[in-house]
Parts: structure tokens; sequence; C-alpha cells
């Protein structure tokens, strides 16, 4: 069997960058306080997308940076892979619109996938199992994005001034090294109880083109839900994890969380009796709250320190619903 192994990362970020002190203001203007969330979800600034910028062409920009950093050409994978749950278009795949952009010649599989804030771990696990059994798959590009910005409601308090825009892919190679290396194991959860708590569209796909549904309808509604019990869920998954492949939690070289909320990351690494503050980095102060795209921004900023051949790693991320993955890497 083939090890699957990450062979390198690429981001964008849009170029318009916004502090804590816009949103202060946009809400103090409505009478609804942000800066005590903000604070507790560890903001400072992010980046928000201009008129022109669509998850496509975030994806796009963020597969050539890769494509760019990795000194590749853009024919070597055979398959693309883009994830997101604010895709621009349903209809031809975006993927396939990648494709066609990069002039990926050698592609024989492209499609989009969506799990929300899960979407790139649980995309990696799925292609990277694909790769294994199907020797054809050399390299895979998956390419996440988010363009949540231009579906928030500008009055509600948790999205609009804690979430932010980005994309990041990741390119995944069949290795025949003798070591056991790239994805180890993977351990996801569902739990249908919160599915009614964040929607988008609120009207429906079916319902868009309707005449009298507003446009704030047709953007996305987040409900406040108490999050405490991800803490302990987390840290059970990833007990459960390094139980299975005979490993403690002071093994892993590096913990990459989601990106939502500092104090929740902390809490699972408090749980896992984990002290040392080099296992860990929090981005969400500088990026934002940028769903799927989360883990790879962390992996892409801290690659020189966490992609040393022989560390352990743990990904873990939480999707709207709610679903919630922990996987286990080795480089």
């Amino acid at each position: 069997m083939h090890n699957v192994v990450i062979k390198g990362t690429g981001v964008y970020l849009p170029a318009n960058k916004v502090y804590n002190n816009f949103f202060e203001e946009h809400f103090n203007k409505i009478g609804m306080p942000v800066t005590g969330l903000m604070n507790h979800l560890g903001r400072r600034k992010r980046y928000l997308a201009t008129e022109n910028e669509t998850s496509l062409t975030m994806a796009i920009e963020a597969a050539k940076n890769l494509i760019s950093k990795q000194k590749i050409s853009a024919v070597q994978p055979d398959m693309v892979v883009f994830v997101s749950d604010i895709p621009e278009y349903l209809s031809p795949t975006n993927a396939l619109k990648i494709v066609d952009a990069l002039t990926m010649e050698n592609v024989s599989m492209a499609f989009d996938f969506n799990s929300n804030c899960t979407g790139m771990l649980m995309a990696m696990d799925i292609v990277a199992n694909y790769m294994k059994g199907v020797s054809k798959i050399k390299q895979a590009l998956i390419i996440g994005s988010f363009n949540i910005s231009s579906v928030a409601r500008h009055n509600d308090s948790v999205v609009y001034p804690n979430f932010a825009d980005a994309a990041a892919a990741i390119l995944l190679e069949c290795s025949d090294e003798e070591d056991t290396s790239g994805l180890l194991d993977t351990e996801t959860f569902v739990d249908a109880t919160y599915h009614n708590y964040v929607t988008f569209p609120k009207c429906g796909i079916s319902k868009i083109a309707v005449e009298n549904v507003t446009k704030e309808q047709k953007k996305l509604e987040w409900n406040p839900f108490d999050m405490k019990f991800i803490s302990d869920k987390w840290a059970e998954m990833i007990q459960t994890v390094l139980e299975r492949n005979h490993f403690s939690a002071t093994d892993i070289d590096y913990f990459i969380f989601s990106q939502l909320s500092d104090h929740d990351n902390m809490l699972t690494l408090e749980k896992l009796g984990i002290e040392e503050d080099n296992k860990y980095f929090f981005l969400g102060t500088e990026y934002g709250y940028t769903g799927n795209t989360c883990p790879i921004l962390v992996l892409n900023r801290m690659w020189d320190t966490i992609a040393v051949k022989g560390n352990l790693i743990i990904f873990c991320s939480v999707g709207a619903g709610y679903t919630a993955i922990v996987q286990l890497y080795r480089f």
C-alpha cells in the first residue's frame, strides 16, 4: 500500500485587510456590542474579499501559489478537488473551471466537495484513501475556499465580525518509501442535533430565484448556540485516535486546530495534558475564522517548523450541524 503524503501547500488572502475597530464602529451604530466576543475568540484582523473576488478566483490563486512554491508543472496532478460550502457555481463544477484556468492537461478526475468547515480535512481523508487503492492517481490537488463575506448578514454579530475569507491548497502525492508516513488515521463524529442553527442559504436553493424572497433570506443565518461541548469531544476523539495507534498525547509534535476559538483549542490541549507552547499556534488572531481552509493556513504558515521528517501531527476541526474530525499524520 502506498503512503500518501502532503508535498506542499499554497494560500491566497485578499488584499482587503480589516481590523477590529471597523466592526466595533459598525455594530456600535446599531447598538450591538461585539468587542467582547472578538476578544474571546482571539480576533485582531482578518481579510475580506473584494467585490470582484469569489471562492473560485481565490481558489485559482491559491493553486497558483502552490504550483509556484513547489516548482511543479500544472500538468502534473491527476486529480483536482474543490472544497467549499460557498461555491461560486453548482454547475459546472468549480473544479472543472480550475482545470481549465490552469490548463491542467493530465487531470482524469475533477469534482467539488462540501462538508462545511471540516471540508479540507475530510477531502484529504477521502482522497488519500482513494489514492492508496487506485494506482493511476499519483498526485491530487485539493483546494479549499471560503468566501463568507459575500453571504454574511451585516447585523450578525457572530459571523460578520469574526469570520473571514481565504483559500488554501494542498498537494497530495503517492510515496513508496518503506517507512510509514502520511495520513495514518482519521476519527469522525456526527451529532445532527444542531442542524437548524446554521443555514445557508436560509431560503433554500429551490427558492433563490423566487421574486418575493428577500436578499437577507438568501444569505447565511447563524443562530447562536453554546459550543462548550467541543473541547470535550475533541479531546475524546484525539485520545481515541492516539490509543488506536499506540501513541500518547505527549508523542504529538504539533496540534493544528480549527481557528474559530483560541479558548476552545487551549481547553482541548489542557484536557490532553499538553502544556508546551511550541506545540500549537493560533492564526485566527491574524486571519480571522476562515472555515475549511483554517488547518491548511496554519500548516502553510508553520511549514518549516511542522513539516520535519518523523513529526507527528494532529489535525482537528468542527463543522456546522455538527460534524467533527480528527486526523493523525506523520511527516
